[in-house]
């Protein structure tokens, strides 16, 4: 919670003392010197009832002066409001945004899946059977099919849980209260589900190259032949392929967006604490 800069003990024995004189003087000064007394009033006048000056208070003196509500947590109502506010920017707006991504990616994945596939079954009816050229094009094409078939039909935390932290109430203060704690475990969620599919998604590509690989010069590997000509030519196929096989490595353990979103929202709220704290 926000440490709210509470009054150090001189500071507040220094107000009570100020308050306590505030309120002696004003009292005396409601007095008339003694020298300086009214004369008595005739006796057919009536005597109008005496005024009873305003009660000075800490609460009077303070309250208007600093802004205080000293009978409400003001400061704890304010951080509240303010980290649903950087909760409803980060979430809110996210479903949508991904939905769109998520089905054109699933889309075309299906589509060059098909293509690839299709390409195989064409390729094999004018050459031998036994041609890697077609079980590369069908590893690939199936690879790309089942990518896309899982992008559409798993449905990412990003998309599920933001839309039922927006239907949440918060009218009244347990409500408010209900929401923030129910928006920061949809942050610590969505960093976990991205995570585990960049982590499949990096393994897969990963296998995907070597794969590829595997199947391109399996007559090297298994029965020792000879490199196809010409062998820079090889050299340029193994070499790119171990770069992606590497650069998905390095994916694997990089920051995804949904962790990225909840480094910024926890940054933003460590600065809303230190400047409550000044």
């Amino acid at each position: 919670m926000l440490a709210w800069p509470v009054m150090s003990r001189a500071p507040a024995f220094a107000s009570v003392v100020a308050v306590s004189l505030l309120s002696t003087s004003f009292a005396f000064a409601q007095l008339p010197p003694p020298e300086a007394l009214p004369p008595a009033p005739p006796p057919a006048a009536a005597t109008p009832p005496p005024t009873t000056p305003p009660s000075v208070t800490a609460a009077s003196v303070l309250a208007p002066t600093a802004g205080w509500n000293l009978t409400a947590p003001a400061p704890r109502r304010a951080l509240t409001r303010e980290r649903l506010r950087l909760l409803n920017h980060s979430l809110l707006a996210l479903p949508e945004r991904s939905r769109s991504g998520r089905i054109t990616e699933g889309v075309i994945n299906l589509a060059l899946g098909g293509g690839l596939f299709a390409l195989g079954f064409l390729f094999s009816s004018d050459t031998d059977g036994a041609s890697p050229l077609r079980t590369l094009l069908w590893f690939q094409g199936g690879y790309s099919a089942l990518n896309g078939a899982v992008g559409l039909a798993w449905t990412p935390a990003r998309e599920r849980l933001p839309p039922i932290y927006g239907a949440m109430p918060m009218r009244t203060g347990p409500q408010r209260r209900a929401r923030l704690q129910y928006g920061e475990e949809v942050l610590d969620e969505m960093a976990r589900d991205s995570r585990l599919r960049r982590t499949l998604t990096g393994v897969g590509s990963a296998v995907l190259g070597l794969g590829t690989l595997a199947i391109l010069y399996r007559d090297q590997i298994f029965d020792n032949a000879a490199m196809p000509e010409p062998t820079e030519f090889n050299y340029l196929i193994i070499g790119l392929s171990l770069v992606g096989v590497a650069a998905n490595v390095i994916t694997v353990f990089s920051q995804t967006e949904e962790e990225r979103i909840r480094a910024n929202y926890r940054q933003e709220l460590q600065l809303l604490r230190e400047s409550g704290e000044e």
